[in-house]
């Protein structure tokens, strides 16, 4: 996998990350260097996402947030376990509904670059945080514990092709360089 911190894009070697990045570091070790890892990005002014993996098998906006405890969705409505009185409450998803937020901003940002804009977003919860969805329900993102499964998840299918690979770290890292189109005109 292809790490793109600060300065250049470079191969995660036995060195390590720079910082401490437990899920680049887990994921370069079930992916490889046709993936791409971008930390804390915020291409074209949109607000800032936590981390962005790009490779044969899509685009996945991650956000870690969350919040110890259990929730549920149930008839299209978001609950929260409490344990005082052992009962459902109401329960604002914030940290689901940023994740899906995330991946929504950053869709729209391929598109307009006339790039696939199906973007997984995934929510990369605290230890001690479970979420389940009812029959039927749909929570509009992935909800991963383990990079392990992130990493399974990625790979499962492919979606983009090289060249589109190409073109989304070039346009999420300004400083790759662009790959050339395919001219619209014959000897154009």
């Amino acid at each position: 996998m292809i790490l793109h911190p600060g300065s250049r894009a470079r191969r995660l070697g036995p060195f390590g990350l720079p910082g401490d990045d437990r899920l680049a570091r887990a994921l370069d070790q079930r992916l490889d260097d046709g993936w791409h890892w971008f930390r804390s990005i915020g291409p074209g002014g949109i607000q800032p996402i936590d981390g962005v993996l790009v490779g044969p098998g899509g685009t996945f906006a991650v956000t870690r947030a969350g919040e110890r405890g259990r929730f549920a969705r149930r008839n299209g409505h978001w609950y929260r376990w409490n344990r005082s009185t052992e009962s459902w409450v109401p329960w604002e998803p914030a940290p689901i509904t940023a994740a899906r937020l995330a991946a929504r901003r950053l869709g729209l940002y391929l598109e307009r670059a006339a790039l696939p804009g199906s973007v997984t977003g995934v929510l990369l919860p605290p230890a001690g945080m479970m979420v389940e969805a009812g029959r039927g329900e749909r929570i509009g993102v992935e909800v991963e514990h383990e990079p392990e499964r992130l990493a399974s998840l990625a790979v499962a299918e492919e979606r983009l092709s090289q060249p589109q690979v190409d073109r989304i770290v070039a346009l999420l890292d300004p400083r790759q360089p662009l790959p050339r189109l395919a001219p619209s005109v014959p000897h154009g």
